[in-house]
């Protein structure tokens, strides 16, 4: 597998495997925020690489084969924080593979050294994300059959917070630097 790096739309070669792999999402409701026919709206991917979110952080695109597998990225939110594993999307046949944890966060964590917090965000069509988060901070098992990688469990929740005008559960990870 190799992991690209994007900051923008310039990289033809992965911005073209993000545009093959995100053209053919089966989440219907999940399109307006990655399908590259919806680009002009101001919460697809599309959109924010053009405009730059990613210019201060990082975009990882995951390939295999020329294959599209996953994607999420990081950028810079205030002074002390970034907001991690942003616009985050795994191919579904890869969802239980660790993905995030074994090629996007070491990346991340070097990345983001300068910065005390960092924060994973969620919205009400993925708040199950946020409750799995929930439960590992009691101590508790998410799930039967799938075990979530230990790195997750140093993330603490945070509960709701207004993000970049927008309604977000939030968890955090704070270092001590």
């Amino acid at each position: 597998m190799i992991v690209h790096t994007i900051h923008d739309l310039s990289n033809k070669y992965v911005v073209d495997i993000l545009v093959k792999g995100l053209s053919n999402i089966p989440e219907q409701d999940l399109a307006p925020n990655y399908h590259p026919e919806f680009n002009q709206d101001s919460a697809n991917l599309f959109y924010i690489l053009k405009n730059n979110r990613y210019i201060n952080g990082s975009y990882y695109v995951l390939e295999e084969d020329d294959k599209f597998i996953a994607a999420g990225g990081w950028n810079h939110y205030t002074d002390d924080t970034a907001l991690i594993l942003t616009r985050m999307y795994v191919v579904k046949e890869y969802r239980t593979k660790n993905i995030m944890s074994t090629y996007f966060l070491p990346k991340i964590f070097e990345e983001t050294s300068f910065y005390k917090k960092l924060w994973i965000t969620c919205n009400e069509y993925n708040k199950a994300l946020y409750d799995a988060f929930v439960l590992m901070s009691n101590g508790k098992k998410v799930g039967y059959t799938y075990q979530w990688p230990e790195i997750f469990k140093i993330f603490k929740p945070l509960g709701t917070k207004l993000v970049n005008n927008t309604p977000q559960y939030v968890v955090e990870y704070e270092r001590t630097l």
